[in-house]
């Protein structure tokens, strides 16, 4: 016979399942509590016994998210990793980070929600990033200000495409090595991945 703390825990661990499922087909902001507890098979009173609203659920879905800590890079090229295991990270946890970016964007502007949410996902790349000016290469801006452009063009991929055909991860790599360009004509395509490696 299940214990009152068994059932507790799996009423939340279906209240949370339902709502990444909810999360993915229909985003942050058009998931009800409701909908949540009816797709979970439980009472909306059930929810709150559980959550006190969907920002208590996303905290909790959230602290999922440090549990997974994607390893740092340890090959040839860095960037191409850092960015391979940010996207892999993404699909993994679609419907979450699906969620945060929803809530972030619907917080007001002054907030500065979204901006942290993207500094904080792209510490890894940004201190990448901060190694290689260190050592004296170029970069075209500001680390921080560069790997939150890589989180936000990865966060509104991950948003927008349904599935993963496998292109993400190596066309953003592509665009933060080479630009809208692509590597010169004739150049060793492998020049600005040796620079990133050193």
């Amino acid at each position: 016979m299940s214990t009152r703390a068994e059932l507790a825990g799996r009423t939340r661990s279906d209240l949370l399942a339902a709502a990444k499922r909810l999360f993915s087909e229909r985003g942050y902001l058009d998931t009800k509590i409701t909908d949540i507890a009816a797709a979970a098979g439980r009472a909306a009173g059930s929810f709150y016994s559980h959550f006190s609203g969907k920002e208590q659920l996303l905290t909790a879905l959230r602290s999922e998210l440090a549990e997974t800590a994607v390893p740092g890079p340890a090959g040839d090229n860095p960037i191409r990793e850092h960015v391979t295991a940010c996207w892999t990270a993404m699909r993994t946890h679609r419907p979450t980070l699906i969620a945060l970016l929803q809530s972030a964007i619907a917080a007001a502007p002054a907030s500065g929600r979204l901006w942290h949410e993207l500094t904080t996902r792209t510490a890894p790349l940004r201190r990448h990033l901060e190694d290689l000016r260190d050592r004296g290469e170029p970069l075209p801006g500001d680390p921080e200000l560069l790997a939150a452009a890589v989180g936000a063009m990865l966060a509104g991929l991950n948003h927008a495409l349904p599935t993963d055909d496998g292109r993400v991860a190596d066309t953003v790599t592509n665009l933060v090595l080479y630009g809208l360009a692509g590597p010169r004509v004739g150049a060793d395509a492998s020049d600005a991945e040796n620079r990133t490696s050193r």
